[in-house]
């Protein structure tokens, strides 16, 4: 009888003969299981998934963002009562949700962690199929963050280390912040997208290293830049864009400081009448001046994407910094991802990942999983897996190893039990109702996840109707209606800070936007007084939305160069007013 060392040799030698298999490729043109439509797999990604040991995928790039972020339910939150201490508490999952939630208190509790409902595995069932059985029995966290770094800070969500701070979203050490999304290492910043070592910030998108600037539009170093647009080492301007190390200037026009002075306080910028007109202003001198063909910095070497900085060796990537020979990834908001295709979400030191979503913080080697962090190391197929080293197939489970759909083994059972597994699903892949086929080297099935289509991030960046994600087997949540008292309407609201009524915290405001409600928080509170901004019309959500809608998308289009002629890849589609240049000819005339 074979000892159980030789049985694992022979699963490795069949796995390992498979990988040379795939070596034999070239470039191949395949068409998407998804869409339907037709994408191409080059030599080089090929090499990469050799170095992963993994198939090539069978959906597109669009296809796999699209079913990784149908896991992240960034800002849908709900009141719903604690499956273990009984107290109502904020939470990502809908009253009609029947997944089981932990406020994150008893959730990070060292009084169980998920081997209670853990489950040996059936060869005679599809994988996939057992998964969705453990992801029924397990219990999910309220609000998604590495809890126990969060100090004095409420109704956050997928964000570590923040520090006094309110409702702030995909972000990481921040201190005395409210109301952002995708932040690193701010001070003092309120609705702000997308803003990495500011200070001091208000309404600004794409920001970094920037000081007292407010509704502004990619900065880099700059100080008390209002309504400026793609700036850098600029102070005390309002309405530029396209400067480099300028100081009072009024729409790209020189002027003195006492000049300046005098002119600034003629636009009321204190009020929200005064932020409007000059909002439109802006706005329309901005788009009659070129564009370059993609926004990143000097810094990056050899990369192709949006929004892509300090990078080297990356392609096809969107929001990432620091990122090394990467590829279709997004939303690396912390440096030093590396060899990583598929990724989306956090970075921080993380390398060879693949189809991954939010797992970082020290994380290698991990395949096909989601919100594994951190230090997570070896594992696949598995969704929240804190602090966990080779597991595999496991749902919401704290700090173990060797684990199978949540039930311990020994090393060596495991790596037996794991590649049987594997040749299991490579035998007999699991085919969805819709036609979909789960092979091994698929992404976790939408199937798992708990979330509505409309409440994830898949929906900003796919919009689809309730039937028409239902036709596709996603899960829809309609919204809650409003069970509070509305005691003041947005539109109501005093357009100057010096009028706002001294009980404004306990006010119920409805959004002049949208249906809801919202409140204002003391960190807001405090931060406008600073600010001297009167208190917005619109509720949290409204006010991301708008600035999400003014970030370029995940797509590149093919175009000519408006200067040069020559060809770029560019997220402005032809049919986009902007004027672009390459990369060259935007250096040429504005670095």
């Amino acid at each position: 009888m074979l000892s159980a060392r030789g049985i694992l040799n022979i699963y490795k030698l069949l796995y390992e003969t498979k990988v040379d298999y795939i070596m034999e490729y070239k470039e191949e043109k395949k068409n998407c299981q998804n869409c339907k439509k037709d994408f191409i797999i080059e030599i080089d990604d090929f090499s990469f998934y050799e170095k992963m040991k993994v198939p090539s995928p069978t959906f597109c790039p669009h296809c796999r963002m699209i079913r990784r972020m149908l896991f992240g339910n960034l800002s849908s939150f709900y009141k719903k009562k604690c499956d273990s201490c009984g107290e109502m508490t904020i939470g990502l999952y809908h009253p009609n949700n029947q997944s089981k939630m932990y406020c994150n208190l008893c959730w990070w509790k060292d009084n169980w962690d998920g081997t209670e409902y853990g489950m040996d595995y059936d060869p005679t069932i599809p994988f996939f199929e057992q998964l969705i059985e453990l992801r029924n029995k397990s219990i999910f966290v309220a609000l998604e963050s590495l809890y126990p770094s969060l100090v004095n800070t409420k109704y956050t969500n997928n964000a570590s280390y923040q520090k006094d701070c309110y409702m702030t979203i995909y972000a990481d050490y921040d201190e005395h912040c409210a109301c952002t999304m995708l932040t690193f290492k701010n001070k003092d910043c309120l609705d702000c997208y997308r803003s990495r070592e500011s200070e001091l910030c208000y309404e600004c998108v794409g920001i970094y290293k920037s000081y007292g600037c407010m509704w502004s539009e990619e900065l880099d170093s700059c100080v008390n830049c209002l309504f400026c647009q793609s700036c850098y080492g600029c102070t005390n301007c309002i309405g530029c864009v396209n400067l480099r190390n300028k100081s009072y200037y009024i729409f790209n026009k020189k002027y003195s400081k006492e000049e300046y002075e005098r002119l600034i306080k003629n636009y009321n910028l204190n009020t929200y009448d005064g932020q409007q007109k000059l909002k439109i202003q802006s706005e329309e001198f901005w788009i009659k001046m070129p564009k370059r063909s993609y926004h990143g910095n000097s810094l990056n070497i050899n990369v192709t994407g949006e929004y892509v900085y300090e990078s080297k060796n990356t392609k096809d990537s969107f929001l990432v910094s620091g990122a090394e020979d990467c590829r279709f990834s997004q939303y690396l908001s912390i440096k030093g991802a590396k060899d990583c295709y598929d990724y989306t979400g956090w970075g921080s030191e993380s390398s060879l990942l693949y189809e991954c979503y939010i797992v970082g913080e020290g994380a290698y080697n991990n395949k096909f999983s989601s919100e594994c962090w951190p230090n997570a190391q070896n594992i696949e197929y598995s969704y929240y897996c804190v602090q966990g080293k080779d597991c595999f197939g496991c749902v919401n489970l704290k700090r173990k190893q060797y684990c199978i759909l949540n039930k311990q083994y020994t090393k060596d059972e495991y790596f037996i039990l794991k590649e049987k597994i594997i040749t299991d699903m490579k035998l007999n892949p699991w085919i969805n109702k819709f036609g979909h086929i789960y092979s091994y080297g698929e992404f976790l099935p939408p199937e798992i996840s708990p979330y509505g289509y409309n409440e994830t991030m898949a929906h900003e960046y796919d919009i689809l109707t309730k039937s028409e994600a239902e036709s596709l087997g996603y899960l829809w949540f309609e919204p809650v209606d409003n069970v509070y008292e509305i005691t003041i309407r947005g539109e109501s609201l005093p357009k100057k800070f010096k009028e706002t009524p001294k009980n404004i915290t306990n006010e119920i405001i409805k959004c002049s936007t949208c249906d809801k409600v919202y409140n204002i928080s003391n960190i807001e509170l405090e931060l406008l007084v600073r600010f001297d901004q009167p208190v917005s019309h619109s509720c949290p959500r409204c006010r991301h939305i708008r600035r999400f809608n003014r970030t370029n998308k995940p797509e590149l289009h093919n175009r000519n160069c408006m200067k040069c002629g020559i060809d770029i890849n560019t997220p402005y589609s032809k049919n986009r007013p902007e004027i672009v240049y390459c990369e060259k000819c935007y250096q040429q005339e504005f670095v």
